[in-house]
């Protein structure tokens, strides 16, 4: 799953709109109540005396309204623009990222065990992906049409736990993007002290701290267009490091052997399981990939052909590595490189420039939502004040340490987005999708459909709370003995 082309995935031309999403509220009266509301209408007695006038009536009327307002406002999408293909080249893109390369050490973890529940967590993302779209949803009584009133995952959960529903999903969103960041800074502390072992005195910590701040440059763009544009090269070179990582595997076939896939292994399996789901998760994005399409029905489709290939490049990563390496199969695949010097400095090369690339789009999201959230107790640091550079210098600056800070803690890539993924990848993905669509969707949704939903959620709850588990378990013993 990887973030590097948010960015591209938002930023399509503007359009016109669906026109199952084009129903106009000209009124501004009507701008915060439904269309089918009977509080639309004043009624009156028998002796023409508005029940307007009545205190009770009129309290009952503004609490039913304001308690509608974030739920049936219609927000149509102003970014129609982008064919089915482009979308499905960004969530391809997006469930393709630089988590695929702790794959191979997934299936390791997890033998046979784990081919099969590469397909299974692509199936059942490819799906809850579609039921978080469909909450953006909402059918008019009335008129029978579908009215876009969400636009963003943490708005369906507000819809769906009003009062804090938002901010739940905030803070796992934020905790995902910044578990992506500690791993960017710990894969490139781990490639470079793989690559130059021997020739520097650099360990992975001091490396950890050199990348860190190498990085820091770039997490001062604010700009989304600029963003958009290094998003969009990052991607090419980390698709093209794992077709050199492919190539790589294929031409070492004489040393593959089936034996080299391990058996199932019920204390490791549960740390591939994390890692296959963080290389998946992109849900955050879904409801903007499909506002910027110009047929949204074509968003299932589009979803299916997306999850279907990358489970394909998936499998065949993971396959090929471990039948090569097996048990050495290391956290980080280009590691396992060094044999064949030529393979091993392309596919570096490729995968350090992705990384550095991947930062500013990572940090963006956090330090909006920071941002937002903290600038308005400090008015004098206001972007419109004197003094915001003072802001923007301690703030980035803190994030990206504290951010390193937990990098040199647990220097271990393939662990980190296990605990990561088994803990943000499985509420993102799997719990908040089943649990928003059946709040949101309960009246109309046929008794047969809520029953898939309780499996995806209870399968999510055991695998993701046994990642979370091993995983940690795992990472106070790699911290115990280093």
């Amino acid at each position: 799953m990887d973030r590097e082309t948010t960015a591209s995935a938002l930023s399509t031309s503007p359009t016109n709109n669906d026109d199952n999403e084009a129903i106009s509220l000209h009124k501004p009266s009507l701008q915060t109540v439904d269309e089918d509301s009977p509080l639309l209408f004043s009624p009156t007695d028998d002796h023409g005396v508005s029940f307007r006038k009545s205190g009770i009536v009129e309290s009952m009327r503004k609490l039913r309204s304001a308690t509608m307002t974030v739920s049936i406002l219609e927000k149509p999408s102003d970014d129609r623009h982008a064919s089915a293909l482009l979308a499905g080249w960004n969530v391809t893109n997006l469930i393709q990222g630089t988590g695929i390369l702790g794959v191979p050490y997934a299936v390791m973890m997890g033998g046979w065990a784990a081919v099969a529940v590469i397909v299974i967590v692509a199936g059942i993302c490819c799906y809850t992906g579609k039921l978080l779209v469909d909450c953006l949803y909402v059918v008019s009584k009335r008129t029978g049409l579908r009215k876009r009133v969400h636009v963003n995952y943490p708005e369906v959960g507000e819809a769906a736990w009003p009062g804090w529903g938002n901010r739940i999903v905030s803070v796992v969103q934020v905790c995902e993007m910044f578990g992506g960041v500690i791993m960017y800074i710990v894969l490139l502390a781990t490639v470079f002290s793989d690559i130059l072992s021997g020739k520097t005195p650099l360990d992975i910590y001091q490396w950890a701290v050199i990348c860190a701040y190498v990085a820091l440059p770039g997490i001062f763009i604010t700009r989304v267009s600029v963003i958009a544009w290094i998003s969009m090269i990052s991607v090419f070179a980390l698709l093209s490091s794992i077709a050199t990582i492919i190539i790589y595997c294929i031409t070492e076939y004489r040393d593959m052997h089936l034996s080299n896939i391990p058996p199932f292994n019920p204390e490791k399996f549960p740390i591939g399981f994390g890692v296959i789901v963080f290389s998946y998760c992109a849900h955050a994005v879904f409801p903007g990939v499909e506002g910027s399409m110009r047929e949204p029905k074509q968003f299932p489709t589009m979803m299916n052909s997306a999850f279907a290939l990358a489970a394909v490049v998936k499998m065949l990563l993971g396959l090929l590595a471990v039948l090569r390496f097996g048990s050495d199969t290391e956290q980080v695949i280009t590691v396992n490189m060094r044999i064949s010097p030529i393979f091993n400095i392309v596919a570096t090369a490729l995968v350090v420039t992705n990384v550095f690339l991947a930062f500013p789009l990572c940090m963006f999201v956090v330090l909006e939502t920071w941002d937002v959230k903290l600038l308005p107790y400090f008015p004098h640091l206001s972007k419109e004040g004197n003094y915001h550079w003072f802001w923007l210098l301690l703030t980035r600056v803190m994030l990206l340490t504290f951010a390193l800070f937990l990098a040199i803690i647990v220097p271990h890539f393939g662990l980190l987005m296990g605990l990561v993924g088994s803990f943000t990848g499985t509420c993102l993905s799997f719990v908040f999708p089943c649990v928003f669509h059946m709040i949101l969707k309960w009246d109309t949704t046929p008794w047969y459909s809520i029953l898939p939903k309780i499996v995806v959620v209870l399968f999510g709850l055991v695998c993701g709370g046994f990642g979370l588990v091993f995983s940690g378990r795992e990472l106070a013993k790699a911290f115990t003995f280093g």
